[in-house]
C-alpha cells in the first residue's frame, strides 16, 4: 500500500514539476550586431536580461549560418550568452523540400562557427507526409550534438505527431487573427514551454500586453510581440517583420517578467486529497 501511496504522489509532483513554468521571449533577430552599442539590438536584449527574464534569441547571419564565422556575430552571442540568454541559429527546410543533407551541413556550421544553444528549424510543414523527414532532422540534430534545443516553425496548427520532431513548436506566426485564434486542445496536454507564439505588427502597448495574456492563457510558454511589420519605412514590403526589435521593447520584457508562475498550489492539494482518499478506502479493505 505504502508502495502504491509513494507511486501516486511522485505522479503528482511530476505533473506540478511539468506544468510550472514562467513565461518567456524568443526573439526572432534577424537584425545584424552593430558594433556601435547605441544602435545594436543584441546589446539591447543583453541588457533586458538583468531584469530576470528568460530570453532565447535567433541567430541568422545570411538565412542560415552563412559560409564563414562573422566575428560581430561571435562577439554579440558570446555577450548576450555570457548574460544568461540563450542562442538558437536558423535553418530553412523549405516546407520539407530541402536536402536533409543541407539542413544538417547548416547545423553542423552552427557548431563549428558559433557557441550556440540548438536550432531553430524554419518553415516546417505540418502535414503527415513531412513527419518523417522532420523525425529525421531531429534525430540528425541530436547526433550532432544531443544538449541542442530543437524549435520547429510551422508557424500554424500542427498535428500532434510532431512533438516528436521538436522540443518547442511555433504554433502561431501572423500578424492577425490572434484574438480568435484558438489552439488545438491536444496542446493542453503538453508543459507551456513545448510551444512559441510570435506576433509581429501589433501597434501598441496595449495590444502587446493583451495579446501576452492571451498567450498565457493558451498554455504558451514562449512569446514574441513586435510591431515591426514587413514593410519597411519607406512603406515598400520587405517580408521581414523581425529586423527590429519592438519599440516597446522594455515594456514587453517588464510585461512578461510580470507574468506569474502557473500556480500549482492546486495540484497539490488535489494530490493530497487522492492520497487520503486512496489510504481510507484500502483502511476500509484490511
Amino acid at each position: 500500500m505504502k508502495k502504491n501511496l509513494l507511486k501516486l504522489f511522485a505522479s503528482l509532483a511530476f505533473c506540478v514539476t511539468l506544468h510550472a513554468n514562467a513565461t518567456e521571449i524568443l526573439v526572432p533577430a534577424y537584425f545584424y550586431p552593430s558594433s556601435d552599442p547605441n544602435l545594436s539590438f543584441w546589446d539591447e536584449m543583453t541588457s533586458s536580461l538583468n531584469q530576470g527574464v528568460g530570453i532565447t534569441a535567433i541567430m541568422n547571419p545570411n538565412s542560415g549560418p552563412s559560409n564563414a564565422v562573422n566575428s560581430d556575430y561571435t562577439a554579440a552571442v558570446n555577450s548576450f550568452r555570457s548574460a544568461g540568454g540563450k542562442v538558437i541559429g536558423y535553418v530553412s527546410t523549405q516546407h520539407g523540400a530541402r536536402d536533409a543533407n543541407a539542413v544538417l551541413a547548416d547545423v553542423n556550421s552552427y557548431k563549428s562557427f558559433y557557441n550556440i544553444d540548438g536550432i531553430f528549424l524554419d518553415e516546417m510543414h505540418n502535414i503527415p507526409d513531412t513527419l518523417s523527414y522532420y523525425q529525421s532532422l531531429r534525430s540528425g540534430i541530436s547526433s550532432i550534438n544531443a544538449s541542442y534545443t530543437v524549435f520547429g516553425n510551422a508557424g500554424t496548427s500542427t498535428l500532434e505527431a510532431y512533438t516528436s520532431t521538436a522540443d518547442v513548436l511555433v504554433t502561431f506566426e501572423n500578424q492577425t487573427g490572434y484574438n480568435t485564434y484558438i489552439p488545438d486542445a491536444w496542446t493542453a496536454n503538453y508543459s507551456a514551454n513545448r510551444f512559441a507564439h510570435l506576433l509581429y505588427n501589433v501597434r501598441t502597448v496595449a495590444d502587446m500586453q493583451t495579446n501576452l495574456a492571451l498567450a498565457a492563457s493558451r498554455n504558451v510558454g514562449y512569446i514574441y510581440i513586435t510591431n515591426d511589420s514587413n514593410f519597411n519605412n519607406l512603406g515598400v514590403k520587405d517580408n521581414n517583420p523581425w529586423d527590429t526589435l519592438p519599440s516597446y521593447w522594455n515594456a514587453e520584457v517588464s510585461a512578461v517578467s510580470a507574468v506569474p508562475e502557473p500556480d500549482s498550489a492546486w495540484l497539490f492539494l488535489a494530490g493530497l486529497g487522492l492520497l487520503g482518499l486512496q489510504y481510507n478506502r484500502r483502511s476500509l479493505q484490511s
